[in-house]
Order: C-alpha cells, then structure tokens, then sequence
C-alpha cells in the first residue's frame, strides 16, 4: 500500500501531485548543475596527459577507491538503518534507497541541508516529522566526526609546518573545540533536555517532534557514531588511495594529517553540494600541497574523488527516486 506526502490546501495539478513535480525540478536542476561542472572544467588537457603516463601498476589504488565505494556507503546506510528503526523497519536496500535519494534531493542545497527531504521519502507520511529530526541527528554525528578526527590532525598540521596560516588558527581550533562540546552534549545528553524543553516550547507539534529523540540510549548513540568514525575512516582512505593513483608521493602519516584537515575544513564552509569540488580542490591543494608538490594531480585527485563518491550516488538516488510510488 503506497501512501501520498501532501502539504495541507495543495491540491492535484491535472491529476499530478505536486510531489512529481517537485521531483522534476530537483532532477532538472541537480544534472544541469553537474552537467555545468563537468562542461566548464578547465583541465581536460592536462587530465589526458596524466592518464596517458599511467602505468598499470597505479590502477590498482583507483582499485582500491572503487572496492570500498560500496563500503562507505553500505556504513551510511547502516547508519540511517539504525536510527530510523525506532520509526519503522527498513530493509538494507530501503534504506540504501533512502539515502541515494537524499544525496539527489541535496545536491543543489547548502551544505546538502536538502537530503532530508530525499530520505524521509521512503519514510511512511505519519512519522515523516521525526524522520526529519532523525536525519538532523544522522547529520551531528558525521560532524562530530569531522571534528574529533579534524582538529587533532590541524593541530599536528600545524605543528610540523611550522609557518603561519593566512586563517586564524587558534580562533578556528577554539570553535572547533567548543562546537564539539555542544555537538556532543546535544547528542548524548539530549533527553536532560527533555524537562525545559516541555516547559518552554508552546508548540505540540514541534515538542513532539524533538522529544523523539529521548527515545534513544547512550549505548545506541555511541554505536551510531562508531559507524559513523568507520564511514569516516573509509572515504579518508578512498581519498588516499586516489592521491596514490594520480601519482602525489604523499606518506601515509602525511595523509594522516593533511586530509582529516582538509575534510574538516571542507565541513563546515557554506557550499552548496555541486560547489563542492572547487571547494574541496582548494582545501585539498592547500593542505595536502604543504607536504608534496604536484598541484594539478591533487585537484585531479580532489575531483575524481567527489564525482566517484557523490556524483555516481546522485545519479542512481535521482533514478530511485522517480521509480518510487508518491
């Protein structure tokens, strides 16, 4: 039995719920955006000479980059897996559908604020609020990360350059420290939160769509965010063995400490997801390019590696997504 998400006074256009045509305009914009980046890209030349000096043994790391494609992913969706079962049961393939989706609906937002509304799709219409809330929750985690594996490597980062930064770094590393309090704080000591939040929110609705929440323990949270630490681990080493396949001679202890930097930076600048790249680009060049030269093979790496892990993933999640029933 199939159920329709209306929004209350929207009525069908000519027998077509506004839901499709939210759907069309997503995945308008989403290829268009890609097909944009991928048209106005400035070094094909150069992408060509790199690949003609390949030799054969390097296509074993770009190996290595595609065998744990699936793994990082496969972690995600165990992930939202866990967190959505105390709303309803998902198999692994529905929530790997669940999450592809969102990586379409989130390509053309901000910081890809827009994956809720992909993933509370396969999300029956009654729990749809608290499916919100959840990929809130999905996303804290995976910043969390960011930040307790980030900031110790900008640390060690800064500690073997020895130079000075054009960015604050003491004032940077002091928010960072005090947004992991607060993100950690909120994740797992939420339902303390519970009393003054009843006492201070008017709104039912929007209580009940917070006190959800509380329904979990610490144990589950920590698990989530152990898958969270092991997603984290992978799409780092799907960096490093892309880094590899370019030919940039970073070592794995530099790797260590330039792309849990990089990554960190990257999360917490505003960008909208087809934006990525450049940004990513810059970031990666800046840190990595600290320790080895080769420019131009780290912004190659830098991009292979978003088309591979997001690109690819938007394109099946737009594809499962206009093969679901509204």
């Amino acid at each position: 039995m199939t159920h329709s998400f209306t929004i209350p006074g929207l009525k069908e256009i000519s027998g077509v719920t506004w839901q499709h045509y939210f759907k069309r305009i997503v995945l308008v914009l989403s290829y268009s955006f890609l097909i944009y980046k991928l048209s106005t890209f400035p070094h094909y030349d150069a992408l060509i000479q790199q690949l003609f000096h390949f030799d054969f043994t390097r296509f074993v790391w770009l190996g290595g980059v595609f065998i744990l494609l699936p793994i990082n992913w496969l972690l995600e969706s165990l992930k939202w897996k866990m967190l959505i079962s105390k709303l309803q049961h998902f198999s692994i393939f529905e929530s790997i559908q669940s999450v592809f989706t969102g990586i379409a609906t989130g390509f053309f937002t901000p910081n890809r604020v827009g994956e809720f509304a992909g993933r509370i799709a396969f999300v029956n219409p009654e729990f749809r609020k608290a499916g919100v809330t959840l990929s809130f929750m999905n996303s804290l985690t995976q910043n969390m990360t960011m930040i307790l594996c980030g900031v110790p490597a900008f640390l060690f980062f800064l500690g073997l350059r020895h130079t000075s930064s054009s960015l604050n770094s003491e004032i940077y590393l002091i928010v960072m420290f005090l947004m992991g309090i607060a993100f950690a704080f909120l994740y797992f000591e939420f339902p303390l939160l519970i009393p003054y939040l009843e006492r201070k929110i008017k709104y039912r609705s929007v209580l009940d769509f917070l006190l959800f929440l509380s329904g979990y323990s610490r144990i589950e949270l920590l698990k989530v965010l152990i898958i969270s630490i092991l997603r984290y681990i992978v799409f780092c080493l799907q960096f490093y063995f892309m880094l590899r396949f370019w030919s940039v001679g970073i070592t794995l202890l530099q790797a260590a400490i330039a792309i849990p930097t990089s990554y960190l930076f990257v999360s917490f600048t505003p960008a909208f997801a087809f934006s990525e790249p450049a940004v990513r680009s810059s970031y990666a060049v800046m840190f990595i390019g600290a320790f080895v030269g080769n420019q131009v093979a780290i912004l190659f790496a830098a991009l292979a590696i978003w088309l591979i892990n997001f690109a690819i993933p938007m394109l099946l999640g737009s594809w499962m997504w206009m093969q679901k029933s509204d």
